[in-house]
């Protein structure tokens, strides 16, 4: 299991927590796969129902006290590089789960591992390694709504709130979510463009995140969130693609799952 640390967590803005569980390197396949879970600590109890004829019964369930719901994710990268630093890899797709956060958690943890290095007038430097998510970009937003897709809405996130009114002691606001509806065409330059100032103009009131909620054509749904260094270009996000596994899965584990790995190396291995 992951030492659980500040650098192996990331606490999300509505409440939830991102951990690296576990890390398992497999040196024969060259593959090394990461575990995340996600919690919801302030998530609802589920309820279940089934329908018999004209009957229908509703079974609640209820965690136990300091219990959390939890979904999980791996992340298999290759450990073989293409090129230069640059590695191939796949992440599992899961609700809350962005790369920026893997990004961060990853990022954070490789400070800890510093090494010497020479630099250019021949003194002995002390450095780390810094770790930057390229993508397969497969796919961008225009293209994507030309193949039947759309734009719900558009979300700002922000957890500093400088317009908060003053609770006197008795509160303290955490979140503020912002959600607005997508009127005009996003397939035009002008909406693009619009888009991009926009964007500018909300980092400056200090909003966290930026999101586009969209449609696909093959009826799935996307939070694609607007990266800081990607804000003024197109739009690009990695469609995911369904893999089939010989058993069912539950939502969370604790062990990096066999099935999934190799079916991420498959993918890995079309390119």
């Amino acid at each position: 299991m992951a030492q659980r640390s500040k650098k192996l967590s990331v606490r999300q803005p509505n409440g939830d927590d991102v951990d690296l569980i576990a890390i398992v390197h497999d040196e024969k396949a060259k593959l090394l796969t990461l575990l995340f879970h996600r919690t919801s600590p302030d998530a609802a109890d589920p309820a279940y129902r089934k329908v018999i004829e004209d009957r229908i019964s509703l079974r609640q369930t209820t965690k136990e006290r300091d219990e959390e719901q939890a979904v999980s994710a791996h992340l298999v990268i290759d450990t073989r590089s293409f090129e230069a630093g640059a590695y191939n890899a796949a992440l599992e797709e899961m609700p809350g789960l962005s790369l920026s956060v893997v990004k961060q958690i990853i990022a954070g943890a490789l400070t800890d591992y510093k090494y010497a290095y020479e630099d250019k007038k021949g003194n002995e430097q002390e450095t780390y390694s810094t770790f930057k998510a390229l993508g397969q970009k497969s796919e961008n937003l225009t293209d994507a709504l030309k193949k039947k897709g759309s734009i719900n809405y558009l979300t700002l996130t922000r957890t500093k709130i400088p317009d908060a009114p003053d609770s006197e002691g008795i509160a303290e606001p955490t979140l503020e979510r912002l959600r607005y509806k997508i009127v005009g065409d996003p397939t035009s330059k002008g909406w693009r463009e619009g888009l991009a100032k926009f964007v500018t103009k909300v980092r400056e009131q200090e909003w966290d995140d930026v999101s586009l909620d969209l449609s696909l054509d093959d009826d799935r749904h996307r939070t694609v969130k607007l990266e800081r260094e990607a804000e003024a270009a197109e739009i690009m996000f990695v469609r995911a693609e369904q893999v089939v596994v010989s058993r069912d899965l539950t939502p969370c584990t604790m062990e990096v799952v066999p099935e999934l790995v190799e079916a991420a190396q498959k993918l890995m291995a079309k390119g």
